[in-house]
């Protein structure tokens, strides 16, 4: 057996490795705080309200954070790209957010919303961990959609724990607020372990185009400036909206744009082909993102489980853990057989998964609205599953799609883009959350109206992307 360089591990390059470990201690904080930030809302900052405003207002606050946290990194990707480069850009994400974890567990509404704010700002500045995956492989390496799959996999192992510390252990024994310190220690962990290997990565990283000693220090002085604007925001969605609207003009102008000077129809037709995309990524996310908000109350008030509702948060990526290898073999076996769905077809796929999943909230919902009582878990359970398998079929592929389709001096950029995409669908998903506690109907028959709406809604885009994937798979000029 011939030895093993240095530069790789397990079939992949060694940096990966460590990437993947930031990956876990990043999104375990992220997934830690999410699994119980609406109930923590409802109870501790609009407790003096209705329950079903107080429901409301936890709802749209906590979309519009999961909006704005994905809007800034749009903004986080040109900064990487142009000012600070990768490496030193996710180095400063990774502190400032284990600081702003920390400053969340403070009692007060204000000192809660800065800290909200400063975590917001600072993960916008992540954005490269994801480019970063990919710099570990050639263009042309096959092993860039499994380094991906294995990223997902990352991701979904500190998703699977962190509700079951954060969350169930930390949260429900001493109180919520101590959660978010729990969170906090897990981007520490990510900022160290970054700190101790992740010294070659950021030496071939090549000099920005506007970087330089005063760039570090200008780039935290617009943070700090950010800072209150940004809470601002956070306390009223309604201003949220109009931001995140304005940002998608401005970020479909850029390529079209970018497109336009290069006078390059290739890469001016890939561009159209991931706007398009993008779309069904707001799409699918509108409707999935319901696990944060509406389906965790409901959860909570309406589903008979032997566990505490927030283990529900754990369902989705313990579901990708056991999945996401099955469908890493599936697709290359498809491939060899010439079966293998195009990626905008996979979108498709992916779209009609989600839809369906709320075909079973619906008639469990509508069941017991009609006979009374609390919907048996299975029901959410099998829900999360039909929504995993759809994530499965989209989400990767659309990372491993972006590295592809963009331009290499734009991929943060683009990248920042396609979760900018996932910041549209929060801020959709939050007034679909909204529709469930505030609509003529209330109680369960209020979320079964809603959920009934969404697979219906969810299937006609589903068969629309799949109906377009042919033409959209042209215009990708082979990027599959």
């Amino acid at each position: 057996m011939a030895p093993r360089t240095p530069q790789e591990r397990l079939g992949h390059p060694s940096g990966l490795w460590m990437l993947l470990g930031v990956t876990v201690g990043v999104n375990y904080a992220f997934y830690g705080f999410r699994a119980f930030v609406a109930p923590y809302l409802a109870g501790a900052f609009f407790g003096h309200e209705a329950p079903g405003l107080a429901m409301r207002d936890a709802n749209l606050l906590t979309a519009g954070v999961g909006s704005l946290l994905y809007a800034t990194h749009v903004v986080g990707g040109w900064i990487a790209d142009n000012v600070l480069g990768e490496a030193r850009a996710l180095r400063t994400a990774l502190w400032i957010e284990t600081l702003a974890l920390a400053s969340m567990s403070w009692p007060s509404r204000d000192g809660f919303l800065f800290g909200l704010a400063l975590y917001v700002l600072g993960a916008g500045l992540s954005i490269p961990l994801t480019v970063l995956i990919g710099r570990n492989y050639g263009s042309d390496d096959p092993r860039r959609d499994a380094g991906y799959t294995l990223f997902y996999l990352a991701i979904n192992l500190g998703g699977f724990i962190a509700p079951f510390v954060c969350a169930d252990w930390i949260g429900g024994h001493f109180g919520y607020r101590y959660g978010f310190i729990a969170a906090s220690a897990g981007v520490a962990f990510a900022a160290a372990l970054f700190e101790w290997r992740g010294g070659p990565l950021a030496a071939r990283q090549p000099r920005p185009r506007f970087g330089g000693r005063a760039a570090l220090p200008l780039v935290l002085a617009g943070l700090l400036a950010a800072l209150y604007p940004t809470k601002l925001l956070l306390e009223h969605p309604h201003w949220l909206n109009g931001v995140v609207d304005g940002l998608l003009g401005l970020l479909v102008a850029y390529f079209v744009v970018s497109a336009i000077r290069r006078g390059d129809r290739v890469q001016a037709e890939r561009y159209v082909a991931m706007l398009l995309l993008f779309g069904a990524n707001i799409a699918f996310w509108a409707l999935s993102f319901q696990g944060a908000t509406s389906l965790n109350f409901f959860a909570r008030d309406f589903v008979a489980a032997p566990f505490d509702f927030t283990v529900f948060q754990s369902l989705n990526p313990l579901y990708i853990m056991l999945l996401a290898p099955l469908l890493a073999l599936l697709w290359p076996w498809l491939g060899h057989r010439g079966w293998d769905p195009s990626t905008p077809r996979k979108f498709g796929i992916g779209l009609v998964f989600v839809a369906l999943s709320y075909v079973l909230v619906y008639r469990a919902a509508a069941h017991v609205a009609l006979e009374g009582g609390r919907v048996s878990w299975v029901a959410l359970a099998l829900c999360y599953l039909l929504q995993t398998i759809g994530e499965l079929a989209l989400s990767p592929i659309g990372y491993a799609m972006v590295t592809r389709l963009a331009a290499p001096e734009e991929a943060s950029l683009a990248m920042g883009g396609w979760f900018f995409g996932i910041a549209m669908a929060y801020q959709l998903s939050g007034r679909i959350a909204a529709m469930t506690t505030s609509g003529a109907a209330t109680g369960i028959a209020g979320y079964a109206q809603v959920y009934r709406d969404l697979w219906l809604v969810g299937l006609a885009i589903a068969a629309a992307y799949l109906i377009a994937a042919p033409r959209i798979a042209r215009l990708m000029h082979g990027a599959r």
